[in-house]
């Protein structure tokens, strides 16, 4: 007779379910982070840049973004739409494209991190 030591039908269960528990709380957890934080970074970063209420700062990558607009005649509309989120904020419709991409980068994030890619 051969005996095999092997884990009841119990413990695997609950590690499996563990498992699941936790590859799922990672992948939430990122696509909160991610979303929430986009939202949250897109007016700083847009400030940084240059982009404010009073107009495009003076020196900034802002200005250089216009200047070669104005140049080359191309992306002027894209310079005015970070010029118009600057000043009077991104928007309802923006919050929420910033949040949905915030919130799938974050979940792959999540699920790369956790090694829950194969799920």
């Amino acid at each position: 007779m051969i005996l095999v030591a092997t884990a009841s039908p119990k413990e695997e269960s609950s590690s499996y379910w563990s498992y699941i528990k936790s590859c799922s709380a990672l992948k939430l957890g990122g696509a909160v982070i991610g979303g929430v934080g986009l939202i949250v970074a897109a007016p700083v970063a847009l400030g940084a840049a240059g982009f404010g209420a009073a107009g495009i700062a003076v020196g900034s990558v802002g200005a250089k973004a216009m200047s070669l607009a104005a140049t080359y005649g191309v992306g002027g509309g894209v310079v005015g739409t970070l010029q118009s989120a600057g000043a009077a904020g991104v928007g309802l419709v923006g919050n929420a494209v910033l949040g949905t991409a915030g919130a799938a980068a974050g979940y792959k994030a999540g699920e790369k991190m956790s090694g829950c890619d194969d799920d």
